[in-house]
């Protein structure tokens, strides 16, 4: 009898394709310039000066969409961290556990899992960090808030977290693709 595990592996391994590999730094690279999308609005709604050259009011302010943003950069991030092992996936819940599964779960027996504060130390990581996966969870769970709810409870404080939780794991896929 197989074990859930083997299961889980013949499973996904019906849905490799080397054609697949190839979208890797395409959706890296959308990540980086979703990111820098982010970043700009965060800029906007804290600064003054930019909110005049733009003609916006003093109160103007987009922390929702900067926290939408981010949650997708990570996302897009995360397709490429997929899209080297040879899948493409179009479900959010799907892409997290197959990340999970292919580089904090599969790594467990080895020294290549490791914590955030090794992965600091490290010049290069081969393993992304149950830590960075629980982020990506959060920030889609606040990106669904932001989103989907008329009138948002989202702060500046939320939306500067997305913005280092995404440049933190936007760095460490980078690091895990090189």
């Amino acid at each position: 009898m197989k074990t859930k595990k083997e299961t889980l592996k013949n499973t996904v391994a019906g849905f490799l394709n080397e054609e697949y590999k190839k979208l890797e730094k395409p959706f890296i690279s959308k990540a980086r310039k979703n990111f820098s999308i982010a970043n700009l609005l965060f800029k906007i709604s804290e600064q003054d000066d930019l909110k005049k050259l733009l003609a916006l009011t003093s109160d103007f302010e987009m922390h929702d969409w900067v926290i939408i943003i981010s949650y997708y950069s990570m996302y897009t991030s995360a397709l490429s961290a997929l899209a080297k092992l040879g899948f493409k996936s179009k479900s959010h819940a799907a892409t997290i556990a197959v990340l999970e599964y292919a580089y904090v779960n599969e790594n467990k027996e080895t020294d290549k899992n490791l914590e955030a504060e090794d992965i600091h130390k490290l010049t290069k990581a081969y393993a992304i960090s149950e830590q960075l996966i629980t982020k990506l969870i959060q920030t889609k769970t606040n990106r669904e808030t932001a989103q989907y709810d008329a009138t948002p409870a989202i702060t500046k404080e939320m939306a500067k977290t997305a913005l280092n939780d995404t440049n933190e794991f936007i760095n460490k896929i980078e690091e895990v693709l090189s």
